[in-house]
């Protein structure tokens, strides 16, 4: 069971090079994957009743280009597989023109809402359509590579905008926090190609956050650690590649 939708790049979507910014493009995933739960029924309000809902633990996005503003990008996303644990969903997403944008693959997997441990797919999304499809490789893995290289550490606070509906930092804020400790220059001459992400833990308070960047040539490996507790959150990997 497939889902398309539609969004325009407004001006709030974009950096300074007047184009969508990696965030952005992950916010419309995101946006995407909730209308076609509330559609087929399992959406956070659905989910409610049996004081459960979906959280995003693994992630992994290959960019192609960035839709410029005021254009337009369609996403296409469907549930792929479910067992035990885990719930797979795939993205493909192109421009105005059908030019692919960007593919993902990720992971999902479903919560209780008071103890916070994970529930059996199976248990309450019984009859999910899937397709099998997949936009990467049958023998694709999320993975999150470690490397050492020049360090880079920046401390962001988890602020109440930070918050979603689950009560917890939305993962739209790991993102930008990974991607904001990446020196300026590289925003200003490169974009991220690749990005591999594992949402370890919850942030469910207002604390601070240590952001750790590994810069190996063009790439970083990214840890963000909640500084009260000293446990990592987030792992994840970017790839940058000149603007041509």
């Amino acid at each position: 069971m497939k889902y398309k939708q539609t969004f325009i790049i407004n001006s709030f979507d974009v950096d300074m090079s007047k184009f969508a910014t990696p965030t952005m493009i992950c916010a419309i995933m995101q946006e995407s994957a909730s209308r076609q739960c509330v559609d087929i029924g399992i959406s956070v309000d659905d989910l409610e009743k049996y004081n459960q809902t979906w959280m995003l633990a693994k992630q992994y996005i290959k960019f192609s280009h960035y839709p410029a503003w005021r254009s337009s990008i369609t996403v296409e996303t469907w549930p792929r597989n479910k067992t035990g644990l885990r719930a797979l969903r795939d993205f493909i997403l192109r421009d105005e023109k059908g030019v692919e944008v960007a593919r993902s693959v990720t992971n999902w997997m479903l919560i209780d809402v008071n103890t916070r441990r994970l529930c059996k797919i199976d248990d309450v999304v019984k009859n999910l359509s899937t397709a099998e499809e997949s936009v990467m490789p049958e023998d694709f893995k999320i993975k999150v590579e470690k490397y050492d290289g020049d360090k880079i550490t920046t401390i962001f606070r988890a602020k109440p905008s930070d918050f979603d509906m689950n009560s917890h930092v939305t993962s739209l804020s790991y993102i930008k926090w990974i991607l904001d400790t990446v020196p300026f220059e590289f925003h200003r001459t490169k974009y991220v190609s690749e990005l591999y992400a594992e949402y370890v833990e919850e942030i469910s308070s207002e604390v601070d956050i240590e952001s750790i960047a590994y810069m190996k040539e063009n790439s970083f490996y990214h840890e963000l650690k909640n500084m009260q507790t000293g446990r990592i959150v987030f792992r994840g990997q970017t790839t940058w590649q000149a603007h041509s």
